[in-house]
């Protein structure tokens, strides 16, 4: 899936001894991977349900396909950011 509207790629840090620890940038790598983990979690929980749609039954299936679609897009964040951590973790330098 692609995103309905451009981003810009994200870009790698230089390590320098002057610049943060590579060790701490692949940490704050991590916690925003955990905290999307979280958000996915918690958009599954939400997800719409046929028993909330059982009076308007023909809403189910657009209400389905429009969280569904908003799940893909959490999801395919987290592994560009996932990706981000790897190459990250990969420069040369502390």
């Amino acid at each position: 899936m692609t995103l309905p509207f451009p981003m810009p790629a994200l870009m790698l840090p230089q390590i320098s001894i002057n610049g943060t620890d590579k060790t701490d940038l692949v940490s704050q790598q991590l916690a925003v991977i955990g905290a999307l983990r979280l958000v996915q979690e918690a958009m599954s929980e939400a997800a719409p349900n046929g028993r909330d749609y059982q009076h308007r039954p023909h809403e189910y299936k657009g209400a389905r396909a429009a969280w569904v679609e908003r799940q893909a897009l959490i999801a395919n964040l987290r592994r560009e950011i996932e990706h981000h951590a790897e190459a990250i973790d990969a420069l040369p330098g502390r």
